[in-house]
């Protein structure tokens, strides 16, 4: 396997292995179905088998890396139920967090000024061709309603996601041209009904966007299964 890490050295090595490990997930640098194995890992960033085993174990519970009796762990491969199953939760999920900023009254004036300038990140990353940006920036806007509606839980359960959708936002952004440009322009109309406090209306057009989003990416991860 070709050396795709840098050497991790601190005294938080086993947050630095996890977090390579997930962005190389992320960015198609280990791509669905690589065998990832722990001596090759350990030493490619020059550490023991312990932080490698432990990160592993994490992106299992992810639902990044899959763990197969006798055979490894491997880069998990996301079939067409699973990427639909994603998004239905994923909007169940926003759609209740609007419900209770609208209801609650929960946003004031720099909750609006925060979004403003979410959207001019995301507007920045998609001129520069910034995937990786671009791709925290949209995760960052969507759980931003979860962390504002109050509920601890319902934030702990979108976050639960938060990586799977990671994995394929970027690759969405990277193959699918005309995807980029309209990340801002989805997020910009979310803002307009929030602003309305259309519920209804809001709910039923982030059904919309995530349901057009899930047939992006079945289609990049059924059409490009190579990630490139």
């Amino acid at each position: 396997m070709e050396n795709i890490f840098s050497q991790a050295t601190s005294s938080t090595l086993r947050t630095r292995v996890l977090e390579m490990l997930r962005a190389a997930i992320i960015t198609g640098k280990l791509k669905p179905g690589d065998h990832l194995k722990e001596i090759e890992l350990a030493e490619q960033m020059s550490v023991s088998r312990s932080p490698v085993r432990e990160a592993l174990r994490q992106l299992e519970q992810e639902d990044l890396v899959e763990a197969i009796p006798n055979q490894g762990c491997f880069v998990k491969r996301f079939d067409q139920d699973e990427i639909v199953d994603i998004f239905r939760l994923r909007a169940s999920l926003e759609n209740l967090a609007f419900e209770l900023i609208i209801e609650g009254e929960l946003f004031d004036d720099s909750d609006w000024e925060r979004l403003d300038r979410m959207i001019t990140k995301q507007i920045e990353a998609i001129e520069l061709q910034a995937f990786d940006t671009l791709t925290k920036a949209d995760m960052d806007f969507h759980e931003f309603f979860c962390q504002r509606s109050g509920s601890d839980l319902l934030l702990k359960h979108w976050r639960s996601l938060r990586a799977q959708i990671q994995v394929l936002f970027y690759q969405r952004f990277k193959i699918l041209e005309e995807v980029p440009q309209t990340v801002h322009i989805d997020h910009l109309r979310i803002i307009a009904r929030l602003k309305e406090g259309d519920i209804a209306g809001l709910k039923l057009l982030n059904r919309e966007i995530n349901a057009r989003v899930a047939r992006d990416c079945i289609e990049v991860f059924q059409n490009h299964k190579d990630g490139n």
